[in-house]
């Protein structure tokens, strides 16, 4: 008798344990699937906020390839881009984002993504479409190439302002030969003093 009540008692707490975590996971389905739902319904809602703020839509989902190498062997990405517009003959793209988390650029996903797009499709400009406050934030990033021209035109301005004050005709030539030598060839100068002019 006792056996049986304790096989019994066994037996109703695994059905309650296995019970309990089907309801847990059916929870967590569908709070999964409404949070889906949202974000579908707040991505239908942007194409009418797009065009409400005049920009043309020239492609919903638009895909394109990155083609990158990896010792040398060719690999291809698929990225999507919620959006393509255009606006005043200029071409846009527009990442969508809902839920707290995403719709902010310092989270290291939303920036990392906005960051790729920006660098593998030509474009005049990019936004984070966020949904949940209705506002565009235009996000430019600095390129490599962007910081290296400016430092070397800071450097050029302070050598320039420098052979203003030098007296003599020679200095200032050479002044003048270092400012070019500087402008066009930059990573030459860098590797030939060591230096990082970024």
């Amino acid at each position: 008798m006792i056996e049986r009540i304790t096989a019994l008692i066994i037996i109703s707490l695994l059905v309650i344990i296995i019970l309990r975590y089907k309801y847990n996971e059916y929870r967590k389905s569908r709070r999964i699937s409404k949070s889906f739902k949202r974000g579908n319904d707040l991505e239908k809602d942007a194409s009418k906020f797009l065009i409400k703020n005049g920009y043309k839509i020239i492609s919903e989902q638009y895909e394109q390839y990155h083609s990158y190498k990896v010792n040398g062997e060719v690999y291809k990405s698929k990225l999507i881009v919620d959006y393509l517009v255009s606006k005043k003959g200029k071409r846009y793209l527009v990442e969508v984002k809902s839920g707290q988390k995403a719709i902010n650029i310092k989270d290291k996903n939303t920036r990392r993504q906005i960051l790729e797009y920006d660098f593998a499709i030509d474009n005049d400009g990019i936004f984070l479409l966020d949904m949940e406050n209705k506002e565009m934030k235009n996000i430019e990033f600095n390129h490599k190439e962007f910081t290296r021209n400016f430092t070397t035109l800071k450097l050029s301005i302070i050598l320039a302002i420098g052979a203003i004050f030098i007296p003599y005709i020679i200095p200032k030539l050479i002044i003048a030969v270092i400012l070019a030598l500087v402008w066009m060839f930059p990573a030459k100068i860098e590797e030939m003093l060591g230096v990082n002019l970024q």
